[in-house]
């Protein structure tokens, strides 16, 4: 007999805050269920209960070696690893995220409370223009949904000063075109097992850039920047994110 999708399944119709929680980041009961086109549920989490990623040590420093910030932010940063090991490489690194689990109970615990605040990205930003010398997003775009991103991306644009770098979940070869999730609809079933990770806009990585360039061609992509950011990381430390998408930004207006 097969699993009732209604009953079993934690897929929204519309992915809000209260979704980011214990479950989806530390694995809970064992994640967050989703069924698979054939009844079966599977569940899905970050299984991380400390949000520790030592990789993000030589991470930050290339950031330090490759843009030179005296400060930076960074954007949906979830539980702040990345905001403490900047602190670490001598950036003055603030973030946001609109998890309140993951600003409070679920904060990493090197993150200090002042250096990471509860926000909804799709609100104005809580910071003056040209703010920062690097912006940072990293698997943060595709949690957006397409009917949001002009306003957060000129809201990214207005804060930064020169750099932004991004790291955004692109298609995976299963689904090459991607896809793109409505608010008001209920996610089908065939696009749950991609869906639970809450990605709303899955696109390639040429879609990205015309998007990013659409709102403003002041800003230009750097794709030699990124050889070099990747030459000074050890692969296995950024794997999955060369299996996805790396676009740096300069401002050159």
């Amino acid at each position: 007999m097969s699993l009732l999708k209604k009953d079993k399944s934690d897929i929204p119709k519309t992915f809000t805050a209260n979704y980011y929680d214990a479950e989806y980041f530390v694995g809970g009961e064992g994640g967050k269920a989703f069924c698979r086109p054939n009844g079966t549920v599977k569940k899905w989490a970050y299984f991380n209960p400390t949000g520790e990623f030592l990789g993000a040590r030589s991470i930050t420093e290339a950031w330090k070696t490759v843009f030179k910030p005296l400060n930076m932010l960074s954007i949906g940063e979830g539980r702040g690893t990345f905001i403490a090991y900047a602190r670490d490489a001598g950036i003055e690194a603030f973030s946001f995220d609109y998890s309140t689990w993951a600003v409070g109970e679920g904060r990493y615990k090197r993150c200090k409370p002042e250096w990471l605040i509860l926000h909804d990205a799709t609100k104005q930003w809580p910071y003056p223009d040209n703010s920062f010398d690097l912006v940072v997003a990293l698997d943060f775009y595709e949690h957006i949904y397409e009917d949001d991103l002009e306003f957060v991306i000129n809201e990214m644009y207005r804060v930064s000063k020169k750099w932004i770098f991004l790291l955004i979940a692109t298609v995976d070869g299963v689904r090459e075109k991607g896809y793109l999730l409505d608010k008001e609809k209920t996610v089908p079933v065939e696009l749950e097992g991609y869906a639970v990770a809450a990605h709303v806009t899955v696109r390639t990585e040429k879609w990205w850039i015309e998007k990013f360039e659409e709102v403003n061609s002041d800003w230009w992509t750097r794709v030699d920047m990124v050889n070099w950011f990747a030459g000074l990381v050890k692969p296995e430390i950024i794997r999955n994110w060369l299996l996805n998408s790396i676009i740096i930004l300069e401002y050159v207006g």
